[in-house]
């Protein structure tokens, strides 16, 4: 149980590291009166939120929790992809979403979570190429979507991908949690996660958002 709880800090770590010393060398290179320093600073701050909240929910051993925050689904999208964008220039990243995406109650360093490990998997199963994220609003609840035009998961795999520290390749570094961290944060909010993959092809992985989540706008009630 440590070191499944060690393996998941260590693995949810990597990104708001990578982030923060990508913004920390922009800094330096800049001027003083450069207006583009506080937009550097912003996103430092924000990752080390993260990092933060990874810890704590891992030492302490606290899943995700719904609760009453809110969550702009609009705003995590642009900002992870853009950080993304940034830390990984030889991949072209498209960002589909619906304009009305509505907000919801839920756990946003943990949604976060979640779309920064489908972009690792994304990433270290494919070569540089193109990703495509895309969210929408559907009968059923909001749907988001991962896609990659990787090396795709082999059939007999793909019933074991969400199990903690499974490795199907074992030629990309990893520990094997990222699929299973994802799946258990969905879970909690209610929600479900299909993954549909053609070796050689690549692999989209799909989840399902409750409406039961959705929370009033100043425009719209989304239930």
């Amino acid at each position: 149980m440590i070191q499944t709880h060690f393996a998941s800090l260590s693995h949810d770590m990597k990104t708001p590291l990578s982030a923060i010393a990508l913004y920390n060398d922009r800094i330096r290179s800049m001027k003083l009166d450069d207006p583009e320093r506080h937009a550097c600073h912003e996103v430092i701050a924000d990752q080390i939120d993260r990092l933060v909240h990874i810890t704590r929910s891992v030492l302490e051993h606290n899943g995700p929790s719904v609760g009453d925050d809110y969550v702009d689904l609009t705003a995590l999208l642009l900002d992870t992809v853009s950080i993304y964008e940034k830390l990984h220039p030889e991949y072209t990243f498209v960002l589909l979403a619906s304009e009305e995406l509505p907000l919801i109650r839920g756990d946003g360093p943990a949604l976060g979570r979640v779309l920064t490990n489908l972009l690792d998997n994304a990433i270290a199963y494919s070569q540089p190429t193109q990703i495509v994220i895309a969210a929408e609003l559907q009968s059923e609840g909001l749907q988001l979507r991962v896609r990659d035009r990787g090396c795709g998961i082999p059939v007999q795999t793909l019933p074991h991908v969400f199990k903690p520290h499974f490795r199907g390749n074992s030629t990309v570094p990893g520990s094997g949690m990222g699929l299973a961290i994802v799946q258990d944060i969905i879970h909690a909010h209610g929600g479900r996660i299909e993954i549909a993959s053609t070796a050689g092809v690549g692999t989209v992985i799909r989840i399902i958002l409750p409406k039961n989540l959705f929370i009033k706008t100043n425009h719209e009630l989304y239930i």
